[in-house]
């Protein structure tokens, strides 16, 4: 997105990064897919430091095996990308649940409404708990108190906190901030899919 009187932010795109920005890329092509190699990650490559501390944080909470299902952590930031109203964010997570997680697209549409959706009762409980997070609410004593007795235990629930905190800041970047950078040359085949990239400067 060009805009004049000012030089937007540039991305570093998949081949013009330094050897530490592009082990990186190889890593999240390699994990994930290269479709998930998105604009965000060119952002960030400006610091390459800040790149692989940021990838490493999102490959422990949604990428390598932890303390909560990594179905569930993912179905957690396509639940913040809602509550944030970012469309973005929102393609994103329904593709990567969709085509990389395997989901049914019907399950994954009931996360747009999950409180009314024919979900188990322990989804909704850490639905509840990620959306509030991702919106600054308070929590209640029986709202933590329900994450007790689903069985989440301490580092269960820190992961829990530390994805719906890590998704709902890249949602507010990409909702505040993203149109600022030239993520519209980002290439096609590190997007998700046509839709995502029709919002991408938006």
């Amino acid at each position: 997105m060009n805009q004049p009187g000012f030089e937007v932010v540039n991305l570093v795109k998949p081949g013009e990064g330094n050897e530490e920005v592009e082990k990186v890329y190889e890593e999240i092509c390699r994990m994930k897919d290269p479709r998930w190699l998105g604009p965000l990650f060119g952002f960030f490559a400006n610091v390459p430091g800040l790149l692989k501390a940021w990838w490493e944080l999102q490959k422990q909470l949604e990428v390598v095996k932890g303390h909560v299902p990594r179905d569930l952590t993912n179905r957690i930031a396509m639940v913040c990308a809602v509550a944030s109203d970012c469309p973005r964010c929102v393609n994103f997570h329904k593709t990567d649940l969709i085509n990389r997680m395997e989901m049914d697209p019907e399950d994954v549409e009931k996360l747009h409404d999950f409180e009314n959706a024919d979900l188990p009762g322990t989804d909704k409980i850490v639905f509840r708990v990620a959306r509030k997070l991702t919106l600054n609410e308070q929590m209640s004593d029986a709202e933590f108190r329900d994450l007790r007795d689903a069985g989440y235990d301490d580092a269960a629930i820190v992961e829990i906190v530390s994805v719906a905190i890590l998704e709902a800041g890249f949602a507010r970047h990409a909702s505040v901030f993203a149109r600022f950078e030239d993520g519209i040359n980002w290439p096609a085949q590190h997007t998700p899919s046509a839709k995502y990239r029709s919002v991408i400067d938006h």
